[in-house]
This record gives structure tokens, C-alpha cells and sequence, in this order.
């Protein structure tokens, strides 16, 4: 029964990957509760899951949650479209042009080691609050890894498959649309989680400084109180987007790239 059981979690379909989810969600609640019950008692450090249930109904009741989730996801789902698409056209100008990719490429790596996040006070007194310095802070720690794996998985394309298309006249486009574009895009899908979760951390740091309302502002007000059971339920909100964001793009991934997982 068992090991019946086990090969079914071991299957790649929907009902297996929910069954996954679910024993991993219930392992940790039990763990977290454990630990509410034996180790940590002080409440302003951590409460138990059922304190947490409490505060997320009253942040939806109050109408709080729904508030917030509109400033975060306004400004995230403005900021991160724009950011992989500038990442994209940036990775493809890299890897089709060498010379550019040289000059470019150095300054591109500086930036992305630039901790960007710690700049937030400074884009805040450039930008002003509201939603323009969250944009484009969200695009600035977003926008790299999608550079990087772009261009990664343009120049990573089987040189075989394109003298092959080569062999039979084709032309620079169609070698890019049916050889080369397509090898890169479990590169790209791979980059754009990365990026999603970059721009989750990048909206919530954001609204710690320049914001009135968002899941970061959320945080930053619930800590300052010490309400240890509403900070985490915008946490475990956040977390829960970063998740789904996850599974969606790798959903994409297998659907435009049916080919990884034959």
C-alpha cells in the first residue's frame, strides 16, 4: 500500500504534485505547532497556525487584506511584465552580437551586484512615494536574471540542429524561430522564477519605505507592533505567491517546451 502510495507521489500529474503539496503543508504545520507547544512559548516571537487563521479573517473582514493585495499586485503586475520583456530583448541583443555582449556584459554584471534593495530609501527620495519608485525598483531586481539565463540559453543552442536548418537554406529568422529561440525557453521560463521571486522581495522592501498601503507596509506596521500573528499571515501570503507564480510559469515551461519532459 505504501509504495503504491509512494509511486503515485512520484507521478508528474496534477493530482500527484497536489497530493505533494498538501503532505508537505500539513508536515509543516504540525512542525510549527510542535514547535508553538514545546519550544517557543514567547507569543511575540511565534504563535501557533490557528492564531494566524484568526488574524488572516480578521485582515479580510477588516478589509485590509484586500487593500493591500491591490497596491502589491497593481504594482508588481505593471513592473514585472515590463522588466521580462526588457530582460528578454536585452539577452537576445547579448547573444547575437558579440562585440556588444563584451562591452555590455561587464557593465550588466556590476549592476546586478550592486544590492539594489538597500538603494530603496534613495530610488524612494528620487521617485516619490507611490507607484513609480516601486516600479522601478521591482524592474531593477527583477529584470537581471532574465538577461542572464536568455542569453545563456540563446548561445547554449545545438550548433548541430542549426547547421542542420542551415543545410536545408533557411533563413537567420526562421533558424531563430524553429531552432534557437525555442532550445532557450526552458532557459528564460527558468529565469523568469527566479525574477518572480526577486520581485516579490523587491515590492515588499518598497512598501517598508514608501508606501500606505501593501503587503510590505502590512509587515512593516504588524512588526512594529509586535503582532507577531498578522505579520505572518501577510508572510505566508506573500510565500503563497511566490508558489503559485512558481507553478505557473513551470506549467508554461512544459507546454511551450514539451520536449524536456519527454
Amino acid at each position: 500500500m505504501w509504495r503504491k502510495f509512494y509511486d503515485y507521489l512520484n507521478q508528474d500529474n496534477n493530482g500527484a504534485g497536489f497530493a505533494r503539496l498538501t503532505i508537505s503543508t500539513l508536515f509543516v504545520l504540525a512542525i510549527w505547532q510542535l514547535l508553538t507547544m514545546t519550544v517557543v512559548e514567547n507569543r511575540m516571537l511565534l504563535v501557533p497556525p490557528l492564531d494566524v487563521f484568526a488574524a488572516f479573517g480578521r485582515e479580510i473582514d477588516s478589509g485590509a487584506m484586500w487593500k493591500n493585495a491591490v497596491a502589491t499586485v497593481t504594482a508588481v503586475g505593471t513592473s514585472f511584465p515590463v522588466a521580462v520583456a526588457i530582460g528578454v530583448l536585452t539577452g537576445l541583443v547579448l547573444a547575437s552580437n558579440r562585440v556588444v555582449s563584451l562591452m555590455v556584459g561587464p557593465l550588466l554584471s556590476a549592476l546586478n551586484s550592486v544590492p539594489i534593495i538597500a538603494l530603496a530609501p534613495l530610488f524612494i527620495a528620487w521617485l516619490g512615494l507611490g507607484l513609480t519608485s516601486k516600479f522601478v525598483l521591482v524592474l531593477l531586481v527583477a529584470v537581471f536574471p532574465v538577461i542572464v539565463t536568455t542569453e545563456a540559453g540563446l548561445r547554449a543552442a545545438d550548433k548541430n540542429l542549426i547547421e542542420a536548418a542551415r543545410s536545408f537554406n533557411a533563413t537567420s529568422l526562421q533558424i531563430f524561430t524553429t531552432v534557437t529561440f525555442p532550445y532557450a525557453l526552458p532557459f528564460i521560463v527558468s529565469g523568469v522564477r527566479v525574477a518572480w521571486a526577486r520581485a516579490l522581495v523587491g515590492i515588499v522592501v518598497a512598501e517598508f519605505f514608501g508606501s500606505f498601503a501593501g503587503f510590505g507596509f502590512a509587515v512593516m506596521a504588524a512588526g512594529q507592533t509586535f503582532d507577531t500573528a498578522t505579520l505572518l499571515t501577510y508572510v505566508i501570503v506573500l510565500g503563497a505567491m511566490g508558489l503559485v507564480g512558481s507553478m505557473v510559469f513551470q506549467s508554461l515551461e512544459t507546454r511551450l517546451a514539451p520536449w524536456r519532459n519527454a
